[in-house]
């Protein structure tokens, strides 16, 4: 199993609360499950901040006792498509014969990150959706999401992906337009 965290756009350079739950959430299911990989994925979506959602995932995790070389960073993506496009590219590189992917995020957010996750990494995996952080609306008011404005984000993921083979990286690449 490796455990891939998703991130969310930075206010500044270190990880803000609702994003540093996810990361201790993940840091304990790396410890629970012995995982050999914690992947952090989330590129540079805040101008205003020179570092990538990944980077600063990573920097907080390794404050916290993860060894580094257990830790790696994704930071290419800007959504949650590309979280699962470049997580799987990352993945398709390692050596760790396993074939459990646990996705960590926040609970509104889970149910639309294990389909994508599923689009691409196909039947190859099992993408394990079970463990999510809970936003508080005192003090994370951007993951307030409405049930509707959900539907119509998972509705559009939906067509993003339609008439594609589950984990076909090929036609993954001709999807994101990726060359490289």
């Amino acid at each position: 199993m490796v455990v891939i965290t998703l991130g969310q756009r930075l206010t500044g350079a270190e990880v803000h609360p609702h994003l540093r739950r996810r990361v201790d959430l993940s840091i304990d299911v790396f410890r629970e499950t012995d995982a050999p990989y914690l992947i952090f994925t989330g590129g540079e979506t805040n101008p205003d901040v020179p570092t990538s959602e990944a980077e600063a995932m990573r920097d907080y995790a390794v404050t916290r006792g993860v060894p580094s070389e257990r830790v790696l960073v994704e930071s290419n993506a800007r959504d949650t498509r590309e979280n699962g496009f470049f997580a799987r590219l990352l993945v398709d590189e390692l050596d760790w014969g396993g074939d459990t992917v646990r996705v960590v995020s926040s609970c509104l957010h889970l149910r639309r990150a294990k389909y994508i996750f599923e689009r691409c990494f196909g039947d190859d995996y099992e993408i394990d959706a079970s463990r999510c952080v809970e936003p508080r609306a005192s003090i994370d008011p951007e993951m307030t999401f409405s049930e509707e404005e959900i539907r119509r984000m998972s509705e559009r993921d939906r067509e993003f992906f339609g008439g594609t083979t589950p984990g076909d990286v090929a036609e993954l690449r001709d999807l994101f337009e990726y060359r490289g």
